[in-house]
């Protein structure tokens, strides 16, 4: 592989991971508006809010990367909607008909139910550009489910506050450096 191409897989990689971080930092600015919102029509805690909100920003923000090969953003950023907000929907129809159904999931589970989703929709996007489309669902699992899985590690102590805060937005750098380097990959021919 040459320099050039090198370089260029390194310019994209260091974009997809930053526009990565900002939409899921996005995401949560979307989530609070959504749950205020929700809170207004009778839908406090609503997960469908969450998977909505965090899949418009960092759908919308990865969907400016993914612009240079599909043209546009809106259909990487309503694969990541969709993808994310549809199964948090089934889930919160499924624990209002059954009160028990809380205590039953997990957030990592929910996330790879959704990342899944997610892979399967951006794998329609990505098979006309590659022939490795395929693989875009594994990565899609993987990088939501580390994601949540960082997000979600806690720390007590001192500084808590400042390291929890740090793992939350952590979890967005680790879903860019997965999916990043996996899409380089894909794409390649």
């Amino acid at each position: 592989m040459s320099f050039e191409y090198k370089r260029a897989d390194w310019h994209f990689f260091a974009r997809w991971v930053r526009n990565t971080l900002v939409g899921y930092l996005l995401g949560f600015v979307f989530i609070i508006l959504g749950s205020i919102a929700g809170d207004l029509i009778g839908m406090p805690g609503s997960d469908f809010i969450i998977g909505i909100g965090m899949g418009a920003g960092v759908g919308y923000a990865q969907g400016r990367i993914a612009r240079q090969w599909l043209g546009t953003i809106w259909p990487w950023m309503w694969a990541t909607v969709i993808g994310l907000g549809a199964p948090l929907l089934v889930e919160d129809l499924i624990a209002v008909a059954w009160s028990e159904f809380d205590s039953l999931h997990s957030l990592q589970l929910d996330i790879a139910i959704c990342g899944l989703f997610v892979g399967l929709l951006q794998r329609y996007i990505l098979r006309s550009h590659s022939n490795r489309a395929n693989w875009w669902v594994p990565v899609s699992i993987a990088g939501w489910t580390l994601a949540a899985w960082t997000a979600s590690v806690t720390f007590t102590g001192e500084w808590d506050a400042i390291l929890n805060l740090g793992m939350i937005l952590m979890g967005g750098v680790v879903l860019g450096v997965v999916t990043g380097g996996a899409l380089i990959w894909v794409l390649r021919r």
